[in-house]
């Protein structure tokens, strides 16, 4: 066998080498080529010069074979760059799990980007967007509609692209906990003041004037759960518009609680850079009016309560407010609260006293009444004026409707009155009427607030007479009514039984002529006949009474003889041709009688006071037990002597009633101003300074705190106070108006006690305190919700 020679032998060729398809060799030849570039950039230092030159030669060639589409030449260039890059390269090249991760990376930051800056998706967690967003929907929300927000920061720029716009719903991060996403609509944009009342939204524009209620239109529509199945009951859709712009929103019919509505009230000033958002669901979403904080408050009311304003100002009665309490409040380190007091005013007040068929009479009711206009308590020397009713109002030259019928109102009560009597004094009215047909007499006092003129008295009047006619049993109370604007505190003295306040006993010889029966007033020369009247406790003063019956005596203080001796004192004896009428005040038993008796049993002085002693020394024991009233006057008093039985039956409640409204007014000229800082920000002493330079002639005053300073106020009458309480880093400024402090002396009271409970930071920091917090600041707003993408039957669906 010959062998072979090695070097004439041949070598069969195997099968050409597959080539790669052309997309996938020119995405290798871009990779390398950048690849190359790089190492050569950043690490031509540290390969040796002679791999180096032979890398840069075959990126030159790869490169010209690239330009000129030679992909066979491109393909076996790359596996020689590669070689060479492995060989002399390799601590450069970047592994494969490396560039995965790079290449994750930068796909996550894209889509970051996109999510930040494009759109983000959102699923609604509630129903408080019902019936715009149902609890489930999926929806886009636009993230660039208002600028782009640079990623996890508040900042956004490109605000040109637009901003919120009253109606838009938009996505915000929760104001109270940033954590978490929010959806709802925004109602108020930065300066408004929206002002809600129950179902009425209100918005006043800034620089508008006046507030603008939003248009709305119930729908017939009912209302949906989540699911759009069931019906809500109680629940009401309506279209409301803002801007040109409308969406529907719902309100809870029903204010019961176990329904989970609210009806809500309040009033907000949005400020710079925030929004005022409120749900679709009106009365069942967590929004603006109801996000509160919990934070370290003061409380003015802390300083200075209403124990402390009772203690030391003559007013009992106050009520507590805060200016603009929404927006003041939501600085806890502020709080600023106004006491009012309800200061009693005579120039407010109204007061009505009626007798109905006075048993001394109408006329010596009524002439006493007038006798007393002379000399009121609180008035000089007024004027008093009697006449008819038409010369109280009677005034000429009126044309228009409204005081027409004016006129033909006095004129109808008019035809009940008889005489008028009245005057005008420093604070009120006073006036009595004599109402004839109604044998009654009334008395009115008006404060001059409320009655400026004698027009003005007689409208009182008419009503009264009025009221009196449709209803000649009515108690006081029910025909005197005040003006509703003003605060009335009423004291009515009740119509008791009449047994109680008064008894009548009357009698005549056993056998003797006829004489008129008890109820009525005898003839003045009925001489048999012995009556005696007397009242326990009356409502009446003692005094008018005791004139009234001397009047119905045809008689005065001035005509009668005054009896003093061991056993009376104010004590009076009439006589006339028939008759002695002997008055009696005992005021330590609070008992007024009246006795008249007759020539046929008291032919003399002396037997018409023996009978009055007789009288007097049962008074004590009457006064203490209302059943022995009638013991005053027995048949024993007067043997062969009858009582007369009256043939009408007496009224069963009193004759007389009176009603008072005591007129009680808030106004500056009765108040406390109290402002509270807790460690302000440009420190406790500067503040100081600040406010007390803003006093005009302020003066230091150290008896009240250290550094103290007061002075008049800027504005109205009155004092104020600014001192700082260190031991709680709190600055105080206190201000009284004239009315609760009159003099400096009261405010210095006010001030020290509230810089004594200032010392203890328990009296009015409250550590966990809510606040509200009810605006969302514009760089917490991420987007314009746009698209509802699920559910499938909401697909696509915009949102309104």
């Amino acid at each position: 066998m010959t062998q072979a020679d090695p070097t004439t032998s041949t070598v069969k060729p195997g099968p050409a080498p597959k080539r790669r398809k052309v997309s996938h060799v020119k995405a290798a030849a871009g990779l390398l080529l950048k690849e190359s570039r790089r190492i050569l950039k950043k690490h031509a230092a540290r390969i040796a010069a002679v791999p180096a030159d032979a890398i840069r030669e075959s990126v030159d060639r790869l490169e010209r074979q690239r330009e000129a589409g030679a992909w066979e030449q491109v393909e076996d260039e790359c596996e020689r760059l590669d070689e060479l890059l492995h060989q002399h390269a390799s601590f450069a090249r970047k592994s494969a799990a490396r560039e995965t991760i790079e290449n994750i990376g930068i796909a996550i930051l894209v889509a970051l980007a996109l999510r930040s800056c494009l759109y983000e998706p959102f699923k609604i967690p509630s129903g408080s967007m019902m019936p715009t967003l149902r609890s489930g929907d999926h929806i886009f929300v636009n993230k660039f509609a208002y600028g782009i927000q640079i990623p996890f920061t508040t900042t956004v720029v490109g605000g040109f692209m637009g901003a919120p716009r009253r109606g838009d719903v938009i996505v915000f991060r929760y104001p109270v906990d940033e954590s978490e996403d929010f959806i709802k609509r925004v109602i108020g944009l930065p300066g408004d003041t929206v002002r809600v009342e129950g179902n009425k939204v209100s918005i006043k524009r800034e620089g508008d004037a006046d507030f603008e209620e939003l248009e709305r239109t119930k729908l017939p529509e009912k209302c949906l759960d989540d699911a759009g199945e069931s019906t809500v009951p109680h629940c009401a859709l309506y279209e409301e518009h803002i801007d040109g712009r409308s969406y529907v929103v719902r309100y809870m019919s029903s204010a019961d609680p176990r329904l989970g509505g609210q009806r809500r009230f309040g009033e907000w000033t949005v400020p710079p850079e925030h929004f005022l958002v409120m749900g679709d669901n009106r009365n069942q979403s967590h929004d603006s009016l109801a996000w509160t904080r919990q934070v370290e408050a003061v409380t003015a009311d802390g300083l200075l309560g209403v124990k402390d304003l009772r203690d030391l100002t003559p007013e009992k009665l106050f009520t507590l407010s805060r200016p603009d309490e929404t927006n003041t409040r939501e600085d806890s380190s502020y709080d600023h609260v106004v006491y009012m007091a309800d200061h009693a005013s005579d120039a407010h007040e109204l007061r009505l006293e009626l007798w109905r068929d006075p048993v001394l009479g109408t006329t010596p009711v009524f002439e006493t009444l007038v006798a007393q206009l002379t000399t009121p308590a609180s008035d000089a020397t007024p004027t008093i004026k009697r006449g008819s009713f038409a010369d109280l109002w009677n005034v000429p030259g009126i044309e228009n409707d409204s005081q027409k019928a004016r006129l033909a109102r006095l004129k109808a009560a008019g035809a009940s009155i008889g005489e008028v009597a009245w005057t005008r004094g420093e604070v009120a009215y006073e006036a009595v009427v004599q109402l004839p047909s109604a044998r009654a007499v009334l008395q009115i006092r008006c404060g001059l607030a409320v009655c400026r003129k004698d027009l003005w008295l007689a409208d009182q009047i008419a009503e009264v007479v009025a009221r009196f006619d449709r209803d000649r049993s009515a108690d006081a109370r029910a025909l005197l009514e005040g003006d509703r604007e003003i605060r009335y505190t009423p004291h009515w003295t009740s119509r008791g039984p009449r047994a109680d306040k008064f008894v009548e006993r009357s009698y005549g010889p056993a056998v003797g002529p006829a004489v008129r029966p008890a109820t009525q007033t005898p003839e003045p020369t009925a001489a048999g006949l012995v009556r005696l009247r007397a009242w326990r406790a009356p409502d009446e003063p003692e005094t008018f009474l005791r004139d009234a019956a001397l009047r119905a005596a045809g008689s005065s203080r001035e005509q009668a003889k005054q009896i003093i001796d061991e056993t009376f004192d104010d004590a009076w004896l009439a006589r006339d041709d028939d008759k002695f009428t002997f008055v009696r005040v005992d005021a330590t038993a609070q008992v007024v009688f009246v006795l008249e008796c007759g020539e046929q049993r008291c032919a003399s002085e002396a037997d018409a006071l023996t009978l009055a002693r007789a009288v007097q020394a049962r008074v004590p024991a009457a006064s203490k037990d209302r059943s022995r009233l009638p013991e005053l006057l027995t048949p024993s008093d007067l043997p062969g002597w009858k009582e007369l039985t009256p043939t009408t039956p007496p009224p069963e409640r009193d004759e007389y009633d009176r009603l008072r409204l005591d007129g009680s007014i808030r106004d500056a000229a009765y108040s406390v101003d109290i402002e509270v800082w807790l460690r302000p920000t440009e420190g406790l002493e500067i503040k100081r300074a600040a406010l007390a330079a803003e006093i005009t002639g302020g003066a230091p005053d150290e008896g009240v705190a250290p550094g103290a300073v007061s002075g008049p106020l800027s504005v109205g009458q009155g004092t104020q106070f600014v001192f700082a309480a260190p031991a709680t880093e709190s600055l105080v400024r206190l201000r009284c108006s004239s009315g609760l402090c009159p003099s400096p002396a009261e405010a210095r009271a006010l001030a020290t006690r509230a810089y004594q409970k200032a010392q203890d930071a328990g009296n009015f920091i409250d550590p966990t305190a809510e606040r509200p917090r009810p605006y969302v600041p514009r760089g917490n707003v991420k987007g314009r919700a746009e698209r509802i993408w699920l559910p499938p039957n909401r697909f696509w669906l915009p949102v309104r």
